[in-house]
């Protein structure tokens, strides 16, 4: 039996997390395993624990399985699962291992390189500066590092880029310029004195 968790997903917003919903993930107690073991109570959540620490132990790892298989399968900043996703339901979804084909990854590789060529023929910009957008486009974790100005001419070139592609491309890259933006408008500029 399954037990059902309700993980909150949150946002940072301006460096504050914010909620932006729920979802219900169901938790596997261990005697889904195999183990021959009864939990002998429930927790504040509703989840399983056990008689001793090990076991408590074992189920904890097991729950944050559970929550992290959810989250990965979460779009970026919302509680709304990727398109073909499903959270597991059952201990041999969970257990199943995600076949790996790098779609996703040549996903990144196809719009960084539109990217590249949208900024080319239409940014207007000298070479450097397009190499700046372009490598804060690859390097999403760079863009907290990177000033208000440049963080929003490049969501207004992700602005300009989305406006001149077809449908399909528009589907594809949706998640991709989603995150980018995100980590655009979530970024905290750094100064020499935080450090």
């Amino acid at each position: 039996m399954a037990y059902i968790y309700t993980m909150e997903v949150n946002k940072k917003v301006a460096g504050e997390y914010q909620k932006v919903g729920e979802v219900k993930v169901p938790v596997f107690g261990l005697e889904e395993f195999g183990l021959d073991v009864q939990p002998t109570g429930t927790d504040e959540d509703g989840l399983p624990t056990y008689a001793t620490d090990n076991l408590n132990f074992v189920f904890s790892a097991l729950f944050a399985a559970c929550k992290a298989d959810a989250r990965n399968k979460l779009q970026s900043g919302t509680a709304t699962l990727k398109e073909g996703q499903k959270i597991a339901s059952s201990v041999a979804e969970l257990i199943e291992k995600s076949e790996r084909t790098g779609a996703a990854l040549a996903i990144v590789r196809e719009f960084n390189k539109a990217f590249v060529a949208y900024l080319a023929a239409h940014s207007g910009k000298s070479t450097a500066v397009q190499a700046v957008l372009a490598g804060m486009a690859r390097a999403r974790s760079t863009i907290a590092l990177c000033s208000e100005v440049r963080r929003n001419a490049l969501l207004a070139q992700l602005a300009g880029l989305a406006d001149t592609l077809n449908d399909e491309d528009t589907a594809k890259y949706q998640n991709t310029i989603l995150a980018i933006s995100e980590a655009c408008t979530g970024a905290v500029e750094l100064d020499d004195s935080d450090f």
